[in-house]
């Protein structure tokens, strides 16, 4: 007789009490440790759900990182960067004017002790030479600089920033930066610097203010947001770029650009940027066009031209290439680590190792090839055999060792998640104090009660003080990651390539693990930012840098940091975006509407510095005909030719759409006016679903499509049917596995459709209170992406309301639909959950459960004890919170605790707020 697996594998007590009908689970644990390789284990799930990492000591890992050696150097070596830059920097006890309170700077007490709090004690030489400049702080003359990353660029935009607004109360200044997270950032920080500053307002004729007028309001702009916030409510803006267009146009429209004081534009290299950075082409040019004394301000680190942009922005420019924290760079190949000290000595030790220089083979002496000054020992694990993972594990953990940070960048989100457990399990952790598990602990508590869930891989990192950073993850992932490792609670970031530019986390050591984002080489902009986060001021003495790479790669790497930055040039030429939205929107804001003036708004573009002039007129005749060929302008018969924005034109500037999304958006408006279904929410949906673009969307999934479809009622399939998706069509490629084509334009608008209503499907289960992380699995997209979707849609929504108030007449009634359907986006929840939306933490699926659970009403809510909502947001959870007596477990307690307390005074505020709605109904 054949054994079955249940009669040969060893019998243990474990196996004879599943055979009882009692449970003594925690009584067998106490008896024998489970052995995971038996059959009948295999099949059980051992990991309690949300345990947090033990705080006693761990046993080390079954990988071990590999060690690294030095290798003797000859001793005609040159001394180490370190030695060579070491107390260059001169202090304020030997220049006056390296500190704020110099009143050459003519900066208030209070602003310049709230710098000091913040860490800022003194400033460099070169930001004081670029705030001195002629004109710079009397806020007369533009400017333009650039300055390694790192090396304090943003303080010297901060105090021109300030100082204007401070010295010219009802003035407002804007802050444009790239990204929502440096929004969010820079928002706090300047909250930060203004606590307490007051405007140097005039009262000498006897005027009174009240309130907080004479109190600097710091507002951001990223889109969605419900509060319709105007010039009056803030005195300085920190946006997106796209957000900073929208302000400046609605400023020029209602004639109140004279009111902007300043705006400064980080990251200005993005400006030959066809995706998004060309808007800061538009919007500096309409300033310059409007000739009001508005000071520009513009930076970046990575500027290869920048006299020519100050040309063009009639700006000072200044170059500094100081950096606080001197950085030693590498190159890693072949478990070896050459010393690369400029771009052409890392080109040349490169290019001998790729094989292609012969003064290796030739001379026969050593001193002519690369030099070693470190070897990392081949690892004895299977899993780090490749070198160039064997090399990065070991420079992140040798790090983490000696207790500074790593900042490791990867090429995927797949690859960060995979790299960083790979380096938690080479990470030794039996040597760590309670205290520092205690607060990786802490971290974990705080991912375990997320309401969208965690990603799985950091239970397996955490407790290591290692982490990941990408796209893929939600914001709040991001958010408490990024937090913990600046605290320095983790030690070891692994990245994607975007958080080089995304946010501001330098690092001891940086480690590129290879040069590539997915099979193209990285950019040399990306490839310096990513470098240029190493080395942190007040924590590192030092930063260094190691580049890892493949035979392959060796030769490509070395002339891409032996090549200059290329140039920053216009995106509006004909090659790229095209003057037709710029030409639009000074016809729309009404800043041109004669040849004459549309000719000297062209002058004030940066395409007029790059292109032949007689070209640039053509462009511009090109741009015109095509607008009102469109009718998106019109133009008079009479002698003198005057251009005026037609009610669609006037729309499409008003909801930030470029003029082909506009036309796009208006003919399926009409089409929906016509045909609209009224029965389903999918129609609705659509309307508000942003519009896809090729560089931006990935394909549609046909089989989960095709089986999303079998799911939708009668009115939903006729909606699509109306919008222009055919059933046939999603089967025929969900069993093909094609794709549709998208060479000309009438190809381009379809598969713009049937992206949108696949997009659409995703919205309507946010709007119905499916949590993230089943939307997640339903559409097998990262989490983060479908919250990121849901951000977008928020601010696309919000165009679309305008674009219908702006079309008026039966588009205002659509417009209200889609308002409705937007405030129930934003809240994640049905109709009847709207009112519990507004409280903080709650959406989506909590919002359903306090109704379930009795709390029906914000005024509910309000007067509920915090002991009661706690269960309440324990049932919450995507997996089911266990808290039991463990001091571990008890952390998620005191976090839950903590959520339901500022649900309860939330609610009281919003409770508040909706009485004070009420009266001024009734007035």
């Amino acid at each position: 007789m054949r054994p079955t697996s249940e009669s040969w594998h060893q019998q243990t007590t474990f196996d004879q009490v599943r055979g009882q009908v009692y449970p003594t689970t925690s009584i067998v644990r106490a008896k024998r440790k489970l052995d995971l390789h038996d059959p009948p284990h295999q099949q059980l799930s051992v990991q309690r759900s949300y345990s947090l990492p033990a705080t006693t000591k761990r046993s080390r890992s079954y990988l071990k990182a590999s060690t690294i050696s030095d290798v003797p150097r000859p001793t005609t070596d040159v001394v180490p960067i370190a030695d060579q830059q070491s107390n260059s920097a001169p202090t304020a006890s030997d220049n006056p004017l390296l500190t704020l309170r110099h009143a050459r700077y003519g900066l208030p007490p209070q602003l310049v002790h709230n710098f000091e709090k913040s860490g800022v004690k003194s400033i460099y030489p070169w930001q004081s030479t670029c705030l001195l400049g002629k004109g710079v702080l009397e806020g007369t003359q533009n400017l333009i600089y650039t300055a390694p990353t790192g090396g304090g660029k943003s303080l010297v935009a901060e105090v021109l920033l300030l100082k204007k607004v401070i010295e010219n109360p009802g003035r407002k200044a804007i802050l444009v930066l790239p990204y929502v997270a440096l929004v969010h950032e820079k928002l706090k920080w300047l909250r930060v610097l203004v606590e307490d500053v007051s405007k140097q307002l005039d009262t000498s004729g006897g005027a009174r203010f009240t309130g907080n007028s004479k109190h600097i309001q710091v507002m951001g702009f990223l889109g969605g947001s419900r509060a319709k916030i105007t010039w009056a409510d803030f005195d300085i803006a920190v946006c997106t770029i796209e957000k900073a267009n929208v302000l400046v146009n609605a400023a020029i429209e209602e004639g109140r650009i004279d009111q902007l004081a300043c705006i400064v534009m980080d990251e200005l290299h993005m400006l030959d940027d066809e995706g998004r950075g060309y808007i800061m082409e538009l919007m500096a040019t309409k300033l310059l066009a409007t000739q009001q004394d508005i000071q520009i301000i513009g930076m970046s680190a990575t500027l290869s031209n920048p006299a020519l942009l100050a040309k063009w922005l009639r700006a000072k420019f200044y170059v500094s290439k100081y950096r606080p924290i001197p950085v030693e760079e590498h190159l890693v190949y072949n478990d070896e680590i050459y010393p690369t000290a400029n771009a052409k000595e890392f080109f040349r030790t490169a290019s001998q190792l790729s094989g292609h220089s012969a003064s290796c083979t030739s001379s026969g002496s050593a001193l002519d090839c690369p030099q070693a000054i470190r070897k990392i020992r081949p690892s004895i694990h299977v899993e780090l055999e490749n070198p160039m993972l064997n090399a990065v594990v070991a420079l992140a953990v040798e790090t983490a060792s000696d207790g500074f940070g790593a900042l490791v960048f990867c090429s995927s989100r797949l690859g960060a998640e995979r790299l960083a457990t790979v380096i938690a399990a080479a990470t030794p952790t039996e040597e760590l104090s309670e205290d520092v598990l205690n607060d990786r602990a802490e971290v974990m508590a705080c991912l375990q009660t997320l309401p969208n869930g965690f990603e799985s891989a950091f239970s397996k990192t955490i407790h290591a003080g290692v982490g990941f950073h990408h796209a893929g993850l939600t914001l709040e992932e991001r958010e408490l990651i990024a937090e913990a490792y600046d605290k320095g609670i983790l030690k070891v970031m692994v990245a994607t390539c975007s958080l080089a530019a995304g946010i501001n986390l330098p690092a001891r050591r940086v480690i590129l693990h290879g040069a590539r984002m997915g099979r193209d080489l990285l950019g040399p902009a990306m490839l310096r930012q990513m470098r240029g986060r190493a080395g942190r001021k007040g924590k590192d003495e030092i930063g260094e840098t190691y580049l890892c790479c493949v035979k392959a790669d060796l030769e490509a790497v070395a002339a891409l940091l032996e090549a200059e930055l290329p140039p920053v040039t216009s995106c509006l030429g004909s090659d790229k975006r095209g003057l037709k939205r710029a030409v639009l929107e000074v016809v729309a804001t009404k800043l041109a509407n004669s040849r004459d003036s549309l000719e000297d708004y062209v002058r004030s573009s940066l395409l007029w510095q790059t292109c032949d002039p007689a070209e640039v007129m053509a462009m511009l005749d090109a741009a015109l005909a095509d607008l009102v060929q469109t009718q998106l302008i019109s133009q008079s018969d009479d002698l003198t030719v005057v251009f005026e924005p037609t009610t669609l034109g006037v729309a499409i500037v008003a909801s930030a759409l470029t003029p082909e999304d506009g036309l796009f958006v208006h003919e399926e408006m009409q089409r929906a006016l016509s045909s609209f279904v009224m029965e389903s929410e999918m129609h609705t949906l659509y309307l508000f679903t942003p519009i896809p673009h090729q560089h931006d969307l990935c394909n549609i999934d046909w089989p989960v499509f095709r089986s999303h479809l079998d799911s939708l009622s009668e009115a939903d399939l006729r909606a699509f049917k109306l919008i222009g998706v055919s059933p046939s069509t999603i089967v025929r490629l969900s069993l093909s596995g094609g794709q549709l084509p998208e060479s000309t334009s009438s190809e381009l608008n379809v598969a713009r459709i049937y992206r949108r209503a696949y997009t659409s499907l995703q919205l309507r289960d946010l709007c119905n209170e499916i949590p993230v992380h089943d939307i997640s699995l339903r559409y097998n997209v990262p989490r983060g992406q479908i919250q990121n979707l849901s951000q977008t849609c928020h601010g696309f929504a919000a165009g679309m309301i305008k674009f219908c108030e702006r079309m008026g007449s039966a588009f205002t009634l659509l417009g209200a639909v889609l308002e409705h359907m937007c405030d129930r986006l934003r809240a994640g929840a049905r109709a009847d959950l709207l009112d519990l939306a507004r409280v903080s933490f709650v959406k989506s699926r909590m919002a359903r459960l306090l109704w379930e659970n009795g709390f029906k009403s914000v005024r509910m809510l309000a007067e509920a004890r915090t002991e009661d909502i706690m269960p309440i947001i324990m049932l919450a959870q995507r997996k089911k919170l266990k808290v039991g007596e463990d001091a571990t477990e008890q952390k998620i307690l005191e976090k839950v605790r903590t959520k339901a307390d500022i649900m309860v005074k939330s609610a009281g505020k919003v409770l508040d707020t909706m009485m004070v709605e009420e009266l001024d109904d009734e007035l």
